[in-house]
């Protein structure tokens, strides 16, 4: 009785294999660039893109009439919007005029300290000749009458030592000039514990497990523990991304929702194809890829005690910690997934096509049938 053999896309058993092969090599290959940069520079409490957490939060406690004043990403940022009838000037750190909030918009003093000390990359010193009393050379930056601005005077109280279980470290203040009149925004700054170190252990945990079942080598043990990860990972990428992407600074940009219409619809997509059953390796390593995305844009609420992010702190640091396990745990279980065509190359099309992506099997050519 004539044998049927069975090979992928109707590609020999051998030309399946080297596919497989570099296929596998490709997404190594990714993986460990995405590894390599995927976190550079995110857990740093005051790091310069969007902080997800920080170990000291600034807060305003008396702002003048009019005016609305909120600290950005922990007490890195002020924001400040003022009335488009006022005219409202911010101080630098020496005394002289920095911002002009006018009829006319917003505009930055280039003769003042702190504008010096703002640029990127900054200067080593601003020019030793600007005082409180050289002559401003105002320009204009927006016809708004809102701006954001790095203001080191919010934190600058986090170098100082407090005592163990302290919170509130101190007060601060932003000298302004309203219609010539001097005030200012007063402000105080808190400190939060870092989290404890157990929130890592889930991570370890889901690693640990991927790897007892990688061992078993049972072709249906990888596939089903993909599939839990896939929808764990699924599920906290929907919690952390509405958590970045619905977080103001100070409100939320048309950017961010279109950041996290793409968020839903990849989860969307590949909830579907998980929930039927039709996901395979490169639908795993997407999801795989988009969990570490995500967690790496948490990493530091697992680090740093205030979240500053649009979703409560537990459920924040919940999703990195899953994120991050599942992440690592479906790219451990590609290369395996990844091998499975070339061995069902040997099974019944139905069975074959579940490793496969999706791809239904087909007859090699010129094997008989």
């Amino acid at each position: 009785m004539p044998t049927t053999r069975w090979t992928v896309r109707g590609a020999s058993p051998a030309a399946t294999k080297s596919r497989v092969r570099w296929r596998s090599l490709a997404i190594a290959t990714v993986s460990g660039l995405l590894a390599f940069g995927l976190l550079p520079g995110v857990a740093q409490a005051h790091g310069p893109i969007a902080p997800a957490a920080s170990r000291y939060v600034a807060r305003p406690t008396s702002v003048p009439a009019g005016l609305e004043a909120k600290v950005v990403d922990g007490d890195l940022r002020m924001w400040l919007k003022v009335p488009p009838t006022d005219t409202v000037v911010v101080l630098d750190y020496r005394g002289a005029p920095y911002l002009r909030f006018s009829p006319s918009g917003v505009a930055v003093n280039h003769n003042s300290s702190m504008f010096y000390l703002n640029q990127i990359p900054v200067p080593a010193v601003p020019p030793l000749d600007l005082s409180s009393t050289t002559r401003p050379d105002w320009q204009l930056v927006t016809s708004g009458h809102a701006y954001e601005w790095h203001d080191g005077r919010l934190g600058a109280l986090a170098a100082v030592a407090i005592a163990p279980g302290t919170s509130y470290v101190g007060r601060w203040n932003l000298p302004l000039r309203i219609d010539g009149h001097l005030t200012q925004i007063l402000g105080g700054l808190w400190h939060a514990p870092d989290p404890p170190l157990v929130w890592f252990w889930p991570i370890v945990v889901i690693v640990m497990c991927v790897l007892a079942a990688w061992r078993v080598r049972r072709p249906g043990l990888d596939r089903s523990v993909a599939h839990a990860l896939a929808v764990a990972a699924l599920t906290a990428i929907v919690a952390g991304g509405l958590g970045l992407e619905l977080h103001g600074r100070p409100t939320v940009s048309i950017f961010q929702l279109v950041e996290l219409a793409a968020i839903l619809a990849f989860v969307a997509w590949a909830s579907i194809r998980v929930l039927s059953r039709r996901a395979g390796y490169f639908t795993f390593f997407l999801i795989g890829i988009a969990a570490l995305w995500i967690g790496g844009e948490l990493i530091t609420t697992l680090l740093y005690g205030f979240v500053l992010i649009a979703v409560p702190a537990f459920v924040a640091r919940a999703a990195c910690a899953v994120c991050l396990g599942a992440g690592v745990g479906l790219l451990l279980l590609v290369f395996r997934l990844a091998d499975h065509p070339a061995r069902a190359a040997r099974k019944t099309p139905v069975e074959a096509a579940d490793a496969t992506d999706g791809e239904p099997l087909r007859h090699a050519p010129g094997v008989p049938s």
